[in-house]
């Protein structure tokens, strides 16, 4: 099909002509006919579609509808899209009744791709910080290792609000609980977030005391002039961390420690002077071993 022709039948389907050497921006209602046709004739000069991005657009509409964002549909002077084409991709899987309102720009530099600064990307902390502005990066970092815990869902621009809000109690809990144990802290300066996530999901199963008795028996442990030992269970989980974690990265450190934790407090709750076997391996430690008993399990919940 020619040029000519492509414009020609584009203009039966469409309700404008995507080509213009005039910019211009005008709202459109966009069937799902309409976006197939836009892909497959007006899409020549685009990156890649990812298909994971299309279905997690495609699941949005489909529990959320269509909301009306603002983000524009766009089309360079030569006719070609520059941006939608993954919402455009969802928008083409959905029922062939159904109508999507869209902006559309037409008109756009071709060179802007490539001379334009492109925008900030959108993290949670934008979106959480959008609503609550005195909210803290830490105060995140840790709802994001909670999430990660718990196995249901990683924070996102989509949960990021409502888990923040869910967890907000929690979170400031556990700051103020952890620097109670400036030890500790240092020890696990890289995994704070974890060991925090950790003290935050106790409190919230019931666990919060038996945490802090572990936590007050490492802490002493991790003082230079303490008399060693502390506790059996203090002695061997730092023993244990020692020559486990060195050889990993700081990702598989802290899947490792938030077991660790939770093997401890599954120890408290039998013998709460810590004077009780670890005895773990790092076999064991791992989520298809961990998720069978125990707080990690309830943690799951």
């Amino acid at each position: 099909m020619t040029t000519t022709q492509t414009q020609s039948n584009s203009l039966r389907i469409l309700p404008f002509n995507p080509k213009s050497d005039i910019y211009d921006t005008f709202k459109v209602d966009i069937t799902p006919e309409m976006a197939q046709h836009i892909l497959d004739y007006f899409n020549k000069d685009n990156r890649k579609i990812s298909k994971s991005q299309v279905n997690k657009i495609f699941r949005s509409i489909e529990n959320d509808n269509w909301l009306l964002d603002g983000q524009p549909m766009t089309f360079n002077t030569d006719g070609n899209l520059t941006e939608f084409q993954h919402r455009l991709a969802a928008i083409a899987k959905c029922a062939q009744d159904r109508t999507f309102t869209v902006i559309v720009v037409v008109g756009v530099q071709p060179e802007c791709f490539s001379k334009t600064a492109t925008n900030k990307k959108r993290n949670p902390i934008d979106e959480i910080q959008r609503k609550y502005s005195k909210a803290h990066k830490d105060e995140v970092s840790i709802l994001g290792d909670i999430l990660k815990r718990q196995r249901k869902w990683r924070l996102s621009m989509q949960n990021a609000i409502s888990s923040y809000e869910n967890w907000f109690k929690n979170i400031s809990n556990s700051l103020k609980v952890s620097g109670d144990y400036e030890n500790l802290m240092d020890k696990f300066s890289l995994q704070r977030k974890t060991v925090r996530g950790y003290v935050a999901l106790c409190e919230r199963y019931g666990y919060l005391e038996e945490c802090k008795t572990f936590l007050e028996l490492l802490d002493n442990e991790l003082e230079e002039d303490a008399d060693s030992p502390i506790s059996t269970l203090s002695t061997q989980f730092i023993n244990f961390w020692n020559s486990t974690a060195v050889d990993l990265s700081n990702e598989k450190r802290m899947d490792v420690l938030y077991s660790m934790l939770c093997v401890a407090t599954d120890r408290i709750i039998m013998r709460d002077d810590g004077m009780i076997e670890l005895d773990v391996s790092p076999s064991n430690l791992e989520h298809n071993e961990m998720e069978k008993q125990g707080v990690y399990r309830k943690f799951l919940a």
